[in-house]
């Protein structure tokens, strides 16, 4: 199971996990404060974070206390943040919400920070690999040995991507493979998180009419921890990247 602690991106396959129910909401807040569960809250566009957890839920003022961090630094940037994107794990499904407009309070002689109870909750137990698309400006691309060659490389336009895979512009003249064959030593390059070594076994080919470039679906085959990381942290920075283009979600 996939428990990564970066935020799941807003996508149609994800619908069904979401809880509107604000009994079943008000439940699970409740259960993340009595056992003191590990929080991370994220904000910003460059993935700002800090580890908290739930101190106190208000259910009469509609309001939940959060621990509030010890460094200076963070305390400013989390409460002059317009929302925060909370995520945290129990018995491995991971749980994710969105509060607005955090507000410096306390709780018990505590400091804290307080917000809105959620409108929506995201329980997910069983990661699902969904595809973002690349947007020009944080644009990835992917270095794949020529056929035969493991010497020589080309550089092929990265069309979308998830943890778990890809799909590539590919030209047949050199990076012409079969389906189900793996391809190692692959360099997958994501703007503003890193060069990734990857495998990828050859999924889905699909030629263009005039037969110049061909499309290629692929599944990363043996991806390293930190591998797997970083691509989910690129595909969050892409989320980020599209929410504040195109404005938050609304909620019906």
């Amino acid at each position: 199971m996939d428990t990564m602690p970066f935020p799941e991106p807003e996508a149609p396959e994800l619908e069904r996990y979401w809880l509107y129910s604000k009994f079943e909401i008000d439940a699970l807040i409740s259960r993340l404060c009595d056992d003191r569960v590990p929080m991370t809250v994220y904000w910003g566009t460059d993935g700002e974070f800090a580890v908290t957890q739930i101190m106190k839920v208000d259910g009469a003022r509609n309001e939940v206390h959060f621990d509030l961090p010890n460094q200076p630094q963070l305390q400013t940037q989390l409460l002059e943040a317009a929302e925060l994107v909370c995520v945290s794990f129990v018995e491995n499904i991971k749980m994710q919400f969105t509060v607005g407009a955090p507000r410096r309070s306390s709780s018990g002689g505590y400091p804290t920070f307080l917000a809105a109870l959620p409108e929506r909750v995201l329980r997910l137990q069983r990661r699902e690999y969904y595809r973002v698309r690349i947007p020009e400006t944080l644009a990835a691309s992917c270095l794949v040995p020529f056929a035969g060659d493991g010497a020589q490389y080309e550089s092929l336009r990265v069309l979308d991507l998830s943890v778990g895979g890809l799909a590539v512009l590919a030209y047949p003249r050199h990076f012409d493979v079969s389906l189900a064959n793996v391809v190692d030593r692959c360099y997958l390059d994501l703007p503003g998180v890193g060069t990734v070594t990857v495998g990828m076994r050859i999924a889905h080919v699909e030629t263009s009419a005039d037969g110049q470039t061909r499309r290629c679906g692929c599944e990363f085959v043996d991806l390293s921890p930190q591998a797997r990381m970083m691509l989910q942290r690129y595909v969050h920075k892409i989320d980020v990247a599209q929410r504040h283009r195109h404005g938050p979600r609304k909620v019906a």
